[in-house]
């Protein structure tokens, strides 16, 4: 799965699922998977940084400053996806 906005792969954090799956571990109680991505809070290189910047017009005075808009238009860079893998902004209540 790749972030909505800066295309990076998103890193696993959890599923979720009903309580036969959550107390049990019954797959077919699997609703879904959890998602962040790994940019939301910074990126790790210069480069790729200041591109992602420039690409969508994102003022900045230092590099370490730029994250990936993922942080501003969902819930701190997360994401998620239900029982067809389709995926959505935001995290999981």
């Amino acid at each position: 799965m790749e972030c909505l906005y800066c295309n990076a792969e998103l890193e696993w954090q959890d599923s979720y699922g009903n309580y036969d799956y959550i107390c049990h571990g019954d797959i077919n109680g699997k609703a879904g998977d959890i998602y962040r991505c790994p940019n939301c809070e910074g990126f790790d290189d210069k480069e790729t940084a200041i591109q992602y910047a420039k690409d969508n017009d994102i003022g900045y005075q230092d590099w370490e400053e730029i994250c990936c808009d993922s942080n501003y238009h969902s819930v701190c860079g997360g994401f998620y996806t239900d029982k067809q893998e389709n995926l959505y902004e935001g995290y999981l209540c």
